[in-house]
C-alpha cells in the first residue's frame, strides 16, 4: 500500500479521508505526550487539568442537584438560576448592570462557547487576529468556522526577564477590513502573561479603528493573578457590546469534567453565539448548571480562614507556584531557568542545559527535552512551540510548560526524581 493511501476497509464500504479542514490538525501534541507519560509512569505536569478533588461545597452542591427534578433540557442559553447569578457576580466585576436574559450564555466549558463564538461571529474567509502564542484550541475552531486566523508574536523575553511583550506595530498591521474578530486570552495559556492597564488600553485604541471587530476575551483563569490584577478589554471605551468574555467553572472550581462555562457581554454578540450554541449542543448539563449557581453564591463567603474561596485559591496557587519553581530551578538532573508567570494555571521553564543528542538529532530542543525528561526522569511536560503557529515556533522552541494545579505530594515526587530540594 502507498504510504498517502487510506487503510484498507471492509468490502461494500467507501474510502473515505477525514474532511479536508481537520486534516491538518490530525496530530495533537497531547495525543503524544500524554499516552508517553503512561508508558513511563511518569508524573504527569503536561495537561492543564487538577488532580486534586474540588472544594467540598462544591460537590455537595452537585450532590443536592441531582436529588432534584432537573433530568431534562434547560433553557438554551442557561438554566435560569445560574444566568441570573452569573449576572450578579460579573455585573460587580464589570461595574455595569448585565441583563441575564440577553448578556448571558451558558455553554458546555468555554471550548464550546469559543466554538460557538467562531461560528456564530466569522464568515468563510474573514480573518481572526490572535496573539502568539495561544492556546491551542483557537486556530482549528477558526478553520473549522472558515476563518483565516492572523497570528501576532509576542515578543519573547530577554535573558533578564521573563515578560513577554507586544509589538504594537505588528498589532496594528494585522487589522484590515476583513478583519472580523480580534480574540484575546489573560491571563495567557501557556505563558501567564497578564496584559497592563497600559498594554489594555493600546489594543482598546487600535480595536476603536475597526468597529466591524468582535472581541473574544478568555478569561477563564480570572482567579488566578498573581501579580497586578485583571484587566477586562471589555471595560474600556465602549468594546463591552461588541466583546463576549469567557469563564468556567472548571478552571474556578476545579472540576474541568463538569463542561460548564459562560460568556457575558454585549447583547448581539450573545446572540449571534447563541444561535450557534442552539444548533449544535443546545445546552449544558442541567444539574451541573444548578450545581455551579449555588457554588457561585458560597464562594463569595469566607473560605478556610480566607475572606472568600477565591482568596484561598489564589493562595493555593501562590504555594504551589512557588513549590514548583524551587524544584526546577534546583534540579541536579535538568537545567532550567523559570519565567514567573503574572497568572493561570502554568509555569514556563526555558530549557538552558544540555539535553542527549539522542534526542537533540531528531527534535527541536523543547520537544526533545520533555520526551528525554519523561522517558529518562519520568515528568512529563509539554513542549512551548506546540501552543505557536507554524511561522512562529521556533519563538517558544526553548521553553517547557508545566502545570501548576497538582497535588502537593506529585510536586515532592517531581523533586524525588530530578533531585531537586
Amino acid at each position: 500500500m502507498e504510504p498517502d493511501q487510506d487503510p484498507p476497509f471492509p468490502k461494500g464500504r467507501m474510502l473515505r479521508k477525514i474532511a479536508s479542514r481537520l486534516e491538518p490538525f490530525q496530530y495533537t501534541v497531547w495525543n503524544e505526550f500524554s499516552p508517553l507519560a503512561v508508558k513511563h509512569k511518569a508524573i504527569n505536569l503536561g495537561q492543564g487539568f487538577p488532580s486534586f478533588e474540588p472544594p467540598e461545597f462544591v460537590k455537595s452542591a452537585l450532590r443536592h442537584t441531582v436529588t432534584l427534578p432537573l433530568n431534562q433540557y434547560s433553557r438554551s442559553q442557561g438554566h435560569l438560576p445560574l444566568v441570573e447569578e452569573i449576572a450578579q457576580v460579573y455585573s460587580r466585576k464589570h461595574h455595569r448592570p448585565i441583563n441575564p436574559a440577553t448578556e448571558v450564555l451558558v455553554g458546555m466549558g468555554a471550548s464550546e462557547l469559543l466554538l460557538s463564538a467562531f461560528l456564530g461571529l466569522v464568515n468563510p474567509g474573514d480573518q481572526v487576529v490572535v496573539f502568539d502564542p495561544y492556546f491551542d484550541i483557537y486556530i482549528p475552531q477558526i478553520r473549522m468556522a472558515g476563518g483565516i486566523p492572523v497570528a501576532v508574536p509576542l515578543v519573547p523575553p530577554s535573558a533578564e526577564e521573563s515578560k513577554w511583550n507586544i509589538d504594537f506595530t505588528r498589532l496594528e498591521q494585522a487589522f484590515n477590513e476583513k478583519t472580523r474578530v480580534f480574540v484575546l486570552n489573560t491571563p495567557l495559556n501557556p505563558i501567564g502573561k497578564v496584559y497592563t492597564d497600559e498594554e489594555m488600553t493600546k489594543i482598546a485604541a487600535i480595536l476603536a479603528k475597526w468597529p466591524q471587530v468582535s472581541i473574544i476575551s478568555d478569561e477563564v483563569y480570572e482567579h488566578i493573578v498573581f501579580s497586578g490584577s485583571l484587566n477586562s478589554i471589555s471595560n474600556y471605551g465602549d468594546l463591552w457590546n461588541r466583546t463576549a468574555t469567557l469563564s468556567s467553572a472548571g478552571k474556578i472550581f476545579s472540576v474541568t469534567g463538569w463542561k460548564t462555562g459562560w460568556a457575558v457581554g454585549g447583547a448581539e454578540v450573545i446572540r449571534k453565539m447563541a444561535v450557534a450554541h442552539q444548533w449544535t449542543v443546545f445546552c449544558s448539563n442541567t444539574p451541573c448548571q444548578a450545581a455551579v449557581a449555588m457554588a457561585l453564591k458560597q464562594a463569595e463567603e469566607p473560605y478556610n480562614g480566607h475572606l472568600t474561596y477565591y482568596k484561598w485559591l489564589l493562595s493555593e496557587y501562590r504555594r504551589k507556584l512557588a513549590r514548583l519553581t524551587t524544584v526546577l530551578t534546583t534540579s541536579k538532573r535538568v537545567k532550567l531557568r523559570t519565567m514567573q508567570p503574572e497568572g493561570g494555571f502554568f509555569l514556563l521553564a526555558e530549557i538552558v542545559g544540555e539535553v542527549p543528542q539522542q534526542y537533540r538529532a531528531k527534535a527541536a530542543l523543547d520537544f526533545a527535552f520533555c520526551r528525554w525528561v519523561t522517558e529518562q526522569y519520568g515528568v512529563t511536560a509539554i513542549p512551548a512551540s506546540a501552543f505557536f503557529t507554524k511561522e512562529n515556533e521556533h519563538l517558544g522552541e526553548r521553553f517547557a510548560r508545566f502545570a501548576l494545579c497538582k497535588r502537593d505530594e506529585e510536586y515532592e515526587e517531581v523533586a524525588a526524581r530530578l533531585e531537586s530540594q
